[in-house]
C-alpha cells in the first residue's frame, strides 16, 4: 500500500473529479508542471490552491491534508448540513425582515407629517417608530453577532490550515535539506574515537576513519584538526579496502571552558590532477573531568563532646573512562570549612596498593586521625580524598561535610556535596546542611 502523502491525495482527488493535470492547472491558474510537482511531493501548493482544490474535489481542507478523515457523502434524501449557501439564504431572510420593518417605519414617519393629529395619536406614532427602531437594532445586532461567530470560525479554520501547511512545509524542508546534504556529501561513513590523552603535552590521541563515496587509486586522504586555540594538526590516512584510517593521531587539545575542549575535525581528498575536496566531519567537545577515575565513598563518624571521631572508610575507585588510566596517589584530609590548610591529612597507601594488585579499589577499613577533631558551635568540617592518576588528572572527592549547630551535629551526604562542588579544591567554602 502506498503511503498517503499530500501529493497522493491530490492525485486521487484529481482523478476522482475526472480532471487531467493540465485541466486542473487551468482551473487553478497554474501550469501542468506545478500540479505534477505537487503530486510527486517535490513541492507544496500555496494555501489558496489548497482551498480551491478542496472545493473542486468536494473534501475538507483537513481531509486533503490528511489531518482528519474524509467526510462521507450524504444520501440524496437526507438534508445536508448547514453550508455557506444556506447561511447566505438565512441572512437574506433576515435582511428582508429588516427592510420590511424599515418600510413600515418610513410609512409611519410619512403619516406623522399629516396635520391636526391628536396628542394621543402622536404619542402612539412615536412609540411605534421607537419600537420599529428597537426591532431594527435587535435584528441587526443578532445578524452582526452571527456574522462575528462565523468569521471567528472561518479564522480558526484558516489558522488551522496555515499551521498544518506550515508543519508539512517544515517537514518537507527538513527532508529536502537532509537529502541535499547527503547528496552533496563526499563520504558515506566516518568514525572519530578518542583513544588516549596526555595533559602534560595537552594532546588527544585519536583514531579517525572515513569511507569516501568515490576515489581513484591515487587519492590521498588527509585528516586535519583545528583547536579553538588556533593550533592545528594533520595526519595522512592509510587506505584499507576503501576505508581510509589514521591511528594514534596526536591532536592539540582545545581550551577548556564551559563546553570543554573544542576541536574541529575535517577531511580532505586530493587526486592525481591536484584537485582537493574538503568536508567537515564534526566538532569534538570533551570535558577532561569526564576522564577522571570514578570515586565513591563515605566516612563513618561519631559525635561526642563537641568533637568528631572517625571510624571506617568505605571507598570505591574504578576506571569507567575507556582509556587506560592508572591510580598513582591517594591522600585523605580534613579541613575546617573554607581553609586551604588541612587540620589533618595522611596518604592512603592501601588504596594505591589495591589498584596495583587488581586494577580497582574496594575497601572498608579504619582510617583517620587517632584523636577526635573538635568542631565548635557554628563551625563546620569537610573531609576529602585527593586523587592523582598517571595522565595528570588531579582532583578532590568530598567524603562528607559536618556542622555544629547549637551542640547538634548536622551532615551532608557525599553524593549531594559532589553534585554541588564537583571541582572543589581546598579553601573553597562548602554550604553544609543545617537541619
Amino acid at each position: 500500500m502506498q503511503e498517503q502523502t499530500l501529493g497522493r491525495r491530490i492525485q486521487e482527488g484529481r482523478k476522482a473529479a475526472g480532471l487531467s493535470q493540465e485541466s486542473l492547472g487551468e482551473r487553478l491558474g497554474v501550469s501542468r508542471q506545478a500540479v505534477s510537482k505537487w503530486e510527486a511531493d517535490t513541492s507544496v501548493p500555496e494555501l489558496e490552491n489548497l482551498i480551491a482544490m478542496s472545493r473542486i474535489f468536494g473534501v475538507t481542507i483537513g481531509a486533503l491534508l490528511g489531518v482528519e478523515p474524509a467526510a462521507e457523502e450524504p444520501a440524496e434524501e437526507e438534508a445536508p448540513e448547514a453550508s455557506g449557501e444556506e447561511a447566505e439564504e438565512l441572512s437574506g431572510r433576515e435582511l428582508a425582515a429588516v427592510e420590511a420593518i424599515v418600510q413600515k417605519y418610513l410609512e409611519a414617519a410619512q403619516s406623522a407629517q399629516k396635520p391636526r393629529w391628536s396628542r394621543r395619536k402622536k404619542l402612539a406614532a412615536g412609540a411605534g417608530a421607537c419600537a420599529a427602531g428597537l426591532l431594527i437594532v435587535l435584528v441587526l445586532n443578532g445578524i452582526f453577532s452571527s456574522l462575528g461567530r462565523r468569521l471567528d470560525q472561518v479564522q480558526d479554520q484558516v489558522n488551522y490550515v496555515q499551521s498544518s501547511v506550515s508543519g508539512q512545509i517544515g517537514a518537507l524542508t527538513g527532508q529536502l535539506s537532509g537529502l541535499l546534504e547527503e547528496q552533496n556529501s563526499l563520504i558515506s561513513d566516518y568514525t572519530i574515537q578518542i583513544q588516549d590523552y596526555d595533559l602534560e603535552k595537552a594532546v588527544w590521541y585519536l583514531t579517525a576513519s572515513v569511507t569516501p563515496k568515490a576515489y581513484t587509486a591515487g587519492t590521498v586522504t588527509t585528516f586535519t584538526a583545528r583547536a579553538n586555540t588556533g593550533a592545528t594538526a594533520s595526519a595522512e590516512a592509510q587506505n584499507n579496502g576503501g576505508v581510509f584510517t589514521a591511528g594514534n593521531w596526536a591532536v592539540p587539545m582545545g581550551e577548556a571552558g564551559a563546553g570543554g575542549a573544542e576541536v574541529l575535525i575535517s577531511v580532505a581528498f586530493s587526486d592525481e590532477s591536484g584537485t582537493i575536496r574538503t568536508q567537515t566531519l564534526e566538532t569534538l567537545y570533551d570535558d577532561l573531568s569526564a576522564y577522571r577515575l570514578d570515586v565513591d565513598g563515605f566516612w563513618n563518624e561519631d559525635w561526642e563532646n563537641g568533637a568528631i571521631s572517625f571510624g571506617s572508610l568505605d571507598l570505591k575507585i574504578d576506571n569507567a573512562t575507556g582509556i587506560p588510566v592508572e591510580l598513582t596517589d591517594a591522600e585523605l584530609a580534613l579541613f575546617y570549612n573554607g581553609e586551604a590548610e588541612p587540620v589533618w591529612s595522611a596518604p592512603l597507601d592501601a588504596a594505591v596498593n589495591l589498584w596495583e594488585e587488581q586494577g580497582y579499589v574496594q575497601m572498608f577499613s579504619p582510617a583517620g586521625p587517632e584523636d577526635p577533631v573538635p568542631v565548635e558551635n557554628g563551625q563546620s568540617l569537610v573531609a576529602a580524598i585527593h586523587i592523582t592518576d598517571d595522565h595528570g588528572q588531579d582532583f578532590w572527592y568530598l567524603l562528607g561535610g559536618w556542622r555544629n549547630s547549637g551542640g547538634m551535629l548536622y551532615g551532608d551526604h557525599p553524593g549531594s556535596l559532589n553534585g554541588q562542588y564537583a571541582d572543589w579544591r581546598p579553601g573553597d567554602p562548602v554550604q553544609v546542611w543545617e537541619g
